[in-house]
Parts: C-alpha cells; sequence; structure tokens
C-alpha cells in the first residue's frame, strides 16, 4: 500500500481525536516551484529575515504554546526560563509552554480549539484533523502575516512545503523545515542484530523478519519482538514492504483529509474502500492477525497505551518505529542511548502528507497573532532559539565537543538525552531543523546528505489534492469514530481478521461510506481536471 506514514498511523490519526498518526495532509493549491531546491541550506540567523525592526514590540506578550511529545520531562521549568530569557530580548514576549504527551495530546486539543481558550502557536501536522480544524474555524489564516512578519520563513523555507499548509488556497499552517519527501522504517537493536547474525540487508520485505521474530521469541523471553499500541500510533505499516504491496508496485495512495479507510487506486485513478477492495490491506491485517496468535506481538497491543518508543526504552521490545531519513538511526541512537540499525525502507515520497506532517498553526483565539508570528519566524531563522528549544541549555543538557562547534554531545557521566531532564522528541516540530547542531557521531555532511534524499523522493500522484469534508462532514465524523474504534484491533492483529473486517466493513457501508467516497472521487476529478 502506497502511504507517506502508513495507513496504520492515518488511522491512528483519526484515532485519537484524530489521534491521527499517518499520513493524510492537506492543500488545495499548486505544487510550488518545480525548481525548488529540495531543501534550502539555511543561512546564519544574523543574514536572513530574522528582524523584527519594523514591528511593534513595546507591549510584553505571554504566549502559549501547545506541542507533544515525551512529556513530562523533568528540567521544563529550566529550560522554559532560558528560552523566555531569550524571547523577552528578541520580542518583548515569553511562552506559556504546554508540552502534552502524546497519550492526551489529540484529545486536549480538540477541547482547547471547542472551548475557545487561549492558543497562540500549536502544532498542527495533517494527520492530526488539521484540515477539519481549519474548517471549524480553530485557525487563522496566515498569508498576510506571513508576509508582514514571516520574511525569514519565506527566504529559507522551500516554497513546495507551503502547499502542505493550504485549504482553499489559503496558508493555515507553516510546515517544518526538514525532509520534504518521507520513507520509514524499523530500527533494532545492534547488540541482538550481532548477537544472532542477522544480516540487516536481507530484509526486502515484512514477511522476511519472520525468522527474526521466532528467534527473538524463542530466545529472548523478556522482549517482545514487536510492540505495537492500538491506542497510539505505532502500526507495521510504517514498513508496509509486504509483497503483494512490492508486487503492486505501492498502488495505493493515502488521500489528504479523508478518513484513512479511503485511498485512491493509481492504476485505475479512482477512489476506493482499503479494507473492501484492496488485496494488499486484507493480505496485511490478516497477516497481523497470524503474527499476534504466534506471540510475535504483545499481547496487550489493543489496548496499551505505552509507546513502541517507551516499551524499547523500558526494555520491554527489541525494536521501534522511525523515519528512514537521513542519519535517523544515529539520531534515535544518541536519544536512546542504545545503538541501533534500522531497515531499509522505500525510496522517499513527496506527498501532501510528506509536506504538512509537522507543521505550526496560530490559533484563532491568540492574544497577538503577529507577535506569534514573529516568534514562529525566529524558530525558523534563529538558531540560538531552535537549539534551545530542542536540545535544552548548554552546559545543561549538552556540551560543545571541542574543536568542532556545530557538534554537541552529553556530558561526561550522562547515557542517556533522557538523564539531562530535556529530551522530548520535538526536533522535527519546530522551525528550520537545518539549524540545528549535530550529535557527536553524526555525519558532518548530514544536511547535504538530506538535499540529496530530498532530490531522489519522487511525488505521488494526487499531490496537491486536500478533501475537503464540509459536504459530508456529519458521515465523516461518524466515520472517523469507528474507524478509531476498530483499527486498535485490525492494526495489532489482536482479533481473528476476518471477523473484524467483516464487522468493520459493515458498520463503514451503514454509516455513509460510499458516500464519501463518492464525494472524495468528484472533488478529487474537479481538482485534476484543473491541472495544467
Amino acid at each position: 500500500m502506497k502511504v507517506t506514514k502508513g495507513l496504520g498511523k492515518t488511522l491512528a490519526g483519526l484515532t485519537v481525536a484524530m489521534l491521527v498518526m499517518s499520513g493524510c495532509s492537506t492543500n488545495s493549491g499548486s505544487s510550488g516551484s518545480p525548481n525548488a531546491e529540495p531543501l534550502s541550506t539555511s543561512k546564519p540567523s544574523e543574514e536572513i529575515g530574522s528582524s523584527t525592526s519594523n514591528s511593534d514590540t513595546s507591549t510584553y506578550r505571554k504566549l502559549k504554546v501547545y506541542t507533544v511529545g515525551n512529556f513530562p520531562q523533568n528540567d521544563s521549568k529550566a529550560v522554559v526560563a532560558e528560552i523566555n530569557k531569550y524571547l523577552k530580548e528578541k520580542i518583548n514576549a515569553e511562552i506559556d509552554f504546554q508540552g502534552l504527551p502524546w497519550s492526551s495530546w489529540a484529545e486536549k486539543m480538540a477541547l482547547a480549539y471547542q472551548s475557545g481558550e487561549q492558543v497562540d502557536l500549536t502544532f498542527a501536522p495533517n494527520w492530526a484533523d488539521f484540515s477539519n480544524n481549519v474548517t471549524k474555524g480553530a485557525f487563522l489564516p496566515l498569508d498576510d502575516l506571513l508576509t508582514e512578519y514571516g520574511q525569514g520563513i519565506m527566504e529559507t523555507l522551500d516554497p513546495r512545503f507551503l502547499d502542505g499548509g493550504r485549504v482553499n488556497g489559503k496558508i493555515y499552517a507553516i510546515p517544518t523545515n526538514k525532509e520534504i519527501g518521507e520513507s520509514h522504517t524499523i530500527m533494532f537493536r545492534k547488540d541482538l542484530i550481532d548477537k544472532y547474525g542477522f544480516d540487516i540487508n536481507s530484509i526486502q520485505t515484512l514477511e522476511d523478519l519472520e525468522p527474526w521474530l521466532q528467534t527473538i521469541k524463542d530466545k529472548e523471553p523478556g522482549l517482545a519482538p514487536i510492540w505495537l499500541s492500538g491506542s497510539g500510533s505505532d502500526t507495521l505499516s510504517y514498513f508496509d514492504k509486504t509483497k503483494p504491496s512490492m508486487e503492486e508496485n505501492f498502488r495505493y495512495e493515502l488521500v489528504a483529509g479523508a478518513p484513512a479507510g479511503i485511498v485512491l487506486d493509481t492504476k485505475t485513478d479512482k477512489m476506493i474502500i482499503s479494507t473492501l477492495e484492496s488485496d494488499a490491506t486484507i493480505y496485511r491485517l490478516r497477516l497481523y492477525s497470524e503474527w499476534f496468535k504466534k506471540g510475535f506481538i504483545n499481547q496487550d497491543a489493543a489496548t496499551t497505551k505505552t509507546s513502541a518508543e517507551d516499551a524499547f526504552k523500558a526494555g520491554k521490545t527489541w525494536m521501534k518505529f522511525g523515519s528512514d531519513k537521513p542519519d535517523s538511526d544515529k539520531e534515535d541512537s544518541s536519544a536512546t542511548g542504545i545503538e541501533l540499525v534500522k531497515l531499509k525502507g522505500n525510496d522517499p515520497e513527496i506527498s501532501t502528507a510528506s509536506v504538512s506532517n509537522s507543521m505550526m498553526a496560530i490559533g484563532r483565539t491568540s492574544v497577538d497573532p503577529e507577535r506569534t508570528m514573529m516568534l514562529l519566524n525566529l524558530l525558523h531563522t534563529d538558531k540560538n532559539l531552535v537549539n534551545l528549544i530542542d536540545f535544552g541549555v548548554e552546559g545543561r543538557q549538552y556540551v560543545k565537543v571541542e574543536g568542532k562547534d556545530n557538534f554537541i554531545k552529553l556530558q561526561d557521566g550522562v547515557s542517556t538525552r533522557a538523564d539531562t531532564g530535556w529530551a522530548p522528541g520535538i526536533e522535527w516540530m519546530f522551525g528550520n531543523q537545518t539549524l540545528t547542531y549535530l550529535w557527536e557521531g553524526e555525519s558532518s555532511d548530514k544536511w547535504e546528505k538530506f538535499k540529496a534524499y530530498n532530490e531522489k523522493a519522487h511525488k505521488v500522484r494526487s499531490f496537491g489534492f486536500n478533501f475537503n469534508t464540509d459536504a459530508v462532514k456529519t458521515e465523516v465524523s461518524v466515520v472517523s469514530n469507528i474507524i478509531k474504534e476498530y483499527r486498535p484491533l485490525l492494526e495489532t492483529g489482536s482479533l481473528d481478521a476476518d471477523k473484524v473486517l467483516a464487522e468493520y466493513n459493515d458498520k463503514l457501508k451503514a454509516n455513509g461510506i460510499e458516500k464519501i467516497r463518492a464525494e472524495v472521487q468528484k472533488q478529487y476529478d474537479e481538482w485534476k481536471a484543473k491541472q495544467s
């Protein structure tokens, strides 16, 4: 199945308030300049449009900033204090930093939007019900604010990214400056790969993993061969290289803004219901069911709130999910303190999901949208601020590597970043990732690798299309709840796949999935007719 963040993630996404976690997206504009550099090489902050000299900052503001990650963090108070000290000098503002855990983030944000609570800046990726939140009026349009206070963003961000935050032609969110294409992988403990003589290059399909899983089950009884969390975002579709999907050349694409069960069949250019009409999807879900019965998947997968990441850190499994972007295994090794190796993922794809899977929006209830855009502009231009948020305080969470000013490391005696009190795992969310320091052991040419990675990324057929749910919003709401109910069972294999699929499909059909499909097809055909 052709996915950008995986069908499972998208299902996950529509799962939690959409606690969605997969690859849908947003957009309804053109794809941007086809000759734009895939990833801009950021200039030092003093050379780009980070100035706010023409802006009135005489009135002090306290801006409420929401994000999600591995929260709470023990040293949040000290880190946020340093951030606020810096922001007070730069734009006469401070932040009320609301770092929410993955388990409750989607629900809390949905309540915040509905209640009219102050939301100045918020993480708003496509897979977290972005387009529906735009329709509901949760976010402000940013075009004018971007022109007036976001010159640094305009100078540094590949213009193709901005299409990710568009809905009906207007920009409602600013994407993170990072990889523009996506591919995903599974990472494993290198010590166990070496112990059992596993060849990481031998895994071409998901099915190839089965001997490894059997070995871990038999010889490492304290570890789950695969850890899934049906209540969260973990899904094996992160590595969706099943034999049928590869034989079909990843035929199906997720549809930005549509419920996860609807995908585009690229061979027919028609919208289908994946669990009814995609043999590759049905095969994949049956495979999960078989693996659950064999004991390869943790038995509480459908109900646990412990993510694969947390289970890995707690020594409950030997695997975790991640991106196949350059040096991602090195990044995760540094973050966890455990050396990891990764499977080779698919070639990266540029989709509406990949350019919008990490974005920041300004809330309708912002006390000062202008100052908030100044903050967002700094996040895209100011190296000091970006690294403060991502890595914490120098001398407290990390130290510079002697003779290599752009490289950092943990202090002597500190085993993992988590031990420093600030390791929320939010580097991919805030501003301009190309401004971040490199951890000791990472490649000095990491950002050049990113450029090459982006250059080989290819656009999916539906790039630029975003489904508007207005005409079927009632049906979408009901169907999204059905997906939320059944996803944990389907994506973890916890019950017999055929029985669950039958119930699931019956409920979808009884609650308007065909009406939604027809509307998606109508809008897609209209969008396609306008493409040159």
